[in-house]
């Protein structure tokens, strides 16, 4: 292997979590993409109908079992059949998360779609107090489902931040890594609040190999951090905890939602060319009516489900199957999505609406930090990524590779 030979990892250690997972599957007639989401308990199902259309937390399906991650469907089938247009697409340089409906095995599809704008919450005072509401709704819901838990609540920027405001009726642990720890334990201080917070680190490679089982190559794993961190805090609650986070909250709620698209196809390239004719005003002409008729909007929706959900709904699955405690996004719960899927974001965000959210949790003006840095790539995931990782990683465990395909591009880390 590229970087780590197999010699260094632990093969009795890794093939008996591998047989932990070989469970199986619980039967029932329905199955919904909330019982995916919402069971602790269960990692795999067979089901005569699925119902739902996952538009952030991936649902994978093979036959008729489905699962929040293709790793537990590739258990079931039992082989591994490269699907060759999705290693072309790991294959590219660059690449941060696997924007398809694929994955590397061509029998185990993901399923859902974007979500459709409807346009009717049009102010930012109407669409903050949707928030807050949705908010409350939809913790107090997962809570009373699972009364004995602890919320680990993985804390950075004001996203997340505003979490700390939610009414919990559960105990609260704050988790946060460096740069932000320091910010966040400042920001728990200003405002009295009653958590204690946890320092997550970063320096422990010895999770690595099932990091690229799970990861299935859906996502670059130097972007995926603090996984031994995070499964001992998992094992010090005894299992009994939800780790809770704000993903994609920043592209909701402010002006930014505009420029979250899935390049290169969904970018403004193609615009700047046919409007070229007429110079900058035919670029800003363009770009306001854009927005003004709704398309602009689908098109951030269909990156929401293209990127978000790839980049950072994937990344969550990863975590609750090392961790094997719920990952949940309290910007992607039932009530929020019924909220997101009402908004004009054009007239309802037209600046960053986080601080009105803040003030309507915490009953009066919030002292944010004054900057949101981001932790470094991670050094001891490089080079993971790829597809030789992964089969190398498959056959040492004794996964059959029907790899028939003469020619398998494995990327610039191999």
């Amino acid at each position: 292997m590229t970087n780590m030979g197999l010699n260094s990892w632990n093969e009795k250690e890794l093939k008996r979590w591998i047989e932990t997972l070989k469970t199986e599957p619980v039967r029932c007639e329905e199955l919904t993409e909330e019982q995916i989401w919402s069971d602790e308990q269960t990692q795999i199902w067979q089901a005569r109908r699925f119902c739902g259309s996952p538009s952030f937390y991936p649902v994978y399906r093979w036959r008729d079992y489905y699962s929040y991650s293709p790793l537990m469907l590739l258990l079931k089938k039992g082989s591994f059949d490269l699907d060759m247009k999705v290693s072309r697409l790991i294959a590219a340089e660059g690449r941060n998360y696997l924007s398809s409906a694929g994955t590397l095995d061509s029998e185990i599809k993901r399923l859902g779609g974007p979500l459709i704008p409807k346009f009717r919450i049009r102010t930012p005072e109407q669409y903050a107090s949707a928030i807050v509401q949705a908010l409350r709704k939809d913790i107090a819901r997962v809570e009373a489902d699972h009364p004995n838990s602890t919320n680990v609540i993985l804390c950075g920027g004001k996203d997340s931040l505003n979490l700390l405001f939610l009414p919990w009726k559960n105990p609260v642990i704050v988790a946060s890594a460096a740069p932000n720890y320091v910010l966040v334990k400042q920001f728990i201080a200003d405002h009295a609040l009653p958590y204690d917070i946890i320092e997550l680190k970063d320096d422990d490679r010895s999770l690595l190999p099932q990091e690229i089982l799970v990861n299935f190559c859906r996502n670059n794993l130097e972007h995926c951090r603090w996984a031994p961190s995070l499964v001992q805090i998992a094992q010090n609650l005894g299992g009994k905890l939800i780790f809770w986070k704000g993903q994609i909250g920043d592209r909701r709620m402010t002006p930014h939602w505009d420029d979250y698209t899935d390049p290169p196809e969904n970018d403004w390239v193609g615009l700047k060319r046919v409007c070229s004719v007429w110079g900058g005003r035919g670029e800003y002409w363009a770009r306001r009516n854009l927005k003004k008729w709704g398309i602009t909007q689908r098109r951030t929706f269909r990156a929401f489900w293209d990127r978000g959900a790839m980049w950072q709904g994937a990344h969550m699955s990863i975590q609750r199957q090392l961790t094997g405690a719920l990952t949940l996004s309290t910007y992607h719960g039932k009530e929020m999505r019924r909220v997101v899927e009402q908004v004009d974001f054009n007239r309802a965000v037209p600046y960053d609406i986080r601080p009105l959210i803040g003030e309507l949790l915490y009953g009066g003006p919030v002292r944010y930090p004054a900057n949101n840095p981001s932790p470094p790539p991670s050094t001891i995931r490089r080079g993971f990524s790829h597809l030789q990782p992964f089969l190398d990683v498959l056959k040492f465990v004794g996964i059959p590779v029907n790899d028939r395909k003469k020619h398998i591009l494995l990327g610039p880390d191999s």
